[in-house]
């Protein structure tokens, strides 16, 4: 199974993951291929860091099943890593943007595996809740701020016009209320 949790930046994509981890037996992050610096906040095994010409080399040989450029920045997952989290019987959890989603339902549907994969979007309508999460950051001018709360006004239009069968949660619920209504989505 995978879960594919997905809403824009400062929503707690990455606050939901660790609570599922940790609540479900046997789960762990699907990885994925990224340029960018490791984070304290990515799990073991979120992802695979690499450098542009390796993620090039890569994208070229056609090893990725999708890829995304956010932020200045190259994310993918391998198609081999798909194909072994479908067919396997452990949960797989990674936060994907939109487009991403998109690919990976309709690659499970020519595996016919479309039950295996659960896509949840976190969201949050109030740009003052946003505005504050990203200002207590500490690690972005006002300008990027604004700039994110603009993205994040577009990612929530596309998941709420997208037919992708997404399961909203309301990201001002504490992180324990999420988890609790993500797990309960999963029964």
């Amino acid at each position: 199974m995978i879960l594919s949790i997905t809403g824009p930046s400062g929503v707690g994509k990455t606050t939901l993951m660790r609570n599922l981890l940790q609540a479900l037996p046997k789960a762990t992050p699907l990885t994925s291929v990224t340029t960018r610096a490791p984070r304290p906040t990515d799990e073991p095994g979120e992802y695979e860091y690499v450098s542009q010409a390796e993620f090039d080399a890569r994208s070229e040989r056609g090893v990725f099943l999708w890829e995304v450029r956010p932020h200045g920045k190259c994310y993918a997952t391998a198609q081999k890593t798909i194909d072994e989290a479908l067919e396997g019987r452990d949960v797989f959890i990674a936060p994907l943007l939109i487009s991403a989603v998109g690919a990976l339902l309709a690659y499970a549907a020519t595996k016919g595996a479309s039950d295996a994969v659960h896509a949840m979007y976190l969201w949050i309508e109030s740009p003052q809740e946003l505005r504050a999460r990203f200002y207590n950051r500490g690690d972005m001018s006002d300008e990027e701020i604004e700039g994110r709360l603009e993205e994040c006004r577009s990612w929530n239009a596309e998941a709420k016009n997208s037919l992708l069968p997404f399961i909203f949660l309301k990201a001002t619920q504490t992180p324990e209320e999420i988890a609790a209504n993500a797990l309960a989505t999963l029964k």
